[in-house]
């Protein structure tokens, strides 16, 4: 186990420009430190938690230092050819299979080519966050084309923000990363649950934010009151609004408890800052999802508020070089509904993905 752990700590250390001596005395000092618990009885897992996870730490450890990009062996190579192997698989599936549409899908093999090489030899945990746009809109398009699923399929897209939190999972406690990623869940569940037609009663998942929030609340018996009221408030409100007919504009009165008791007591604090800004978005593109829905009855298409919230992630987890090819698939997708849906040129608008691989052919020449 200490082994395993210097090594993953080397691993990462080897990512950053710094002197090899310098590296040698950390892991040194970390080797050290580790066998000093282990003299106090403490077993492997607890040492580990004590020292902390060498991604946790890393960021401490390496100050001042500038991370190291290693691509692949002959990266620029395989980059400049995937735009001709794209282009012959798309003419074999074309001329060979009569698969031209959805073919030329290929193309985003191109974009996906430069990440993997470009991050493949960099000991980078996130090369499933660069490479979750491309996973999803592949997904979302083969649901549209081939079962004319893009409602809901356009939800694939909430694995990009999801994949970002997953991967930050070692800088947080367990506590943290199920709150940072309880407004994907609630705003999944809510959703499915309108599918089925459960708007009104449906919101009601929503409540699984404050209620992880409360779980960082110092004191457990006001915590524990603030739990039941919420519990209390779900369960009153689910039962006046199924039981008497037209009340659920009085239903939820009996959240009043939990409200004044959330006003009055706002010590606690969500230790995932960012989670914020993604409660945000999320609350607003419900708003205009709703407010397009109902005002302009544009339910097709209003769902694209809803790609706000990857791109948002996008925005704020992406760095600049990588920015702009990770969002043309949602530039893409939302020109392929708007001018497909309002202009019934659905034959046509799929060319407008084309971007996506000439995007990353113009950044990466």
């Amino acid at each position: 186990m200490k082994s395993k752990y210097l090594e993953d700590l080397k691993n990462l250390l080897d990512d950053y420009q710094m002197d090899e001596s310098e590296r040698l005395d950390i892991i040194n000092d970390y080797s050290e430190m580790y066998d000093s618990w282990g003299d106090k009885g403490l077993m492997n897992d607890e040492i580990s938690k004590k020292l902390g996870h060498p991604r946790s730490i890393i960021k401490e450890l390496t100050e001042g230092y500038r991370k190291v990009e290693r691509p692949l062996p002959g990266s620029e190579k395989v980059i400049s050819l995937s735009p001709f192997v794209a282009t012959i698989a798309f003419l074999i599936l074309g001329f060979g299979l009569d698969l031209w549409h959805p073919g030329w899908m290929v193309f985003l093999l191109i974009p996906v080519t430069a990440i993997i090489m470009e991050m493949g030899k960099t000991k980078n945990e996130h090369l499933s966050t660069a490479l979750s746009p491309f996973v999803a809109t592949t997904i979302f398009l083969l649901l549209g084309f081939l079962y004319d699923l893009w409602h809901p399929g356009w939800m694939i897209f909430i694995i990009i923000p999801v994949m970002g939190i997953w991967n930050s999972r070692y800088t947080m406690k367990k506590i943290d990363l199920l709150t940072a990623l309880s407004p994907f869940i609630a705003g999944t569940a809510y959703i499915v649950l309108g599918m089925y037609g459960y708007w009104v009663e449906g919101w009601v998942v929503f409540m699984l934010i404050p209620m992880l929030g409360i779980l960082h609340h110092k004191n457990k018996a006001m915590m524990l009151l603030w739990e039941l009221l919420a519990i209390a408030g779900i369960v009153g409100y689910l039962y006046i609004g199924t039981t008497y007919a037209d009340s659920w504009q009085y239903a939820w009165l009996t959240f009043v408890p939990f409200i004044i008791l959330s006003f009055f007591n706002g010590d606690w604090e969500i230790t995932v800052d960012k989670n914020n800004d993604y409660r945000l978005v999320i609350a607003l593109s419900i708003a205009a999802f709703l407010l397009t829905g109902f005002l302009l009855n544009a339910w097709v298409v209003c769902w694209l508020f809803f790609l706000s919230i990857p791109v948002y992630s996008i925005i704020k987890e992406v760095g600049p070089k990588e920015r702009i090819v990770a969002l043309t698939p949602f530039i893409a997708v939302t020109i392929f509904m708007l001018v497909g849906y309002y202009a019934e040129l659905w034959h046509l608008a799929w060319i407008i993905f084309i971007i996506i691989p000439m995007t990353a052919v113009v950044k990466n020449t």
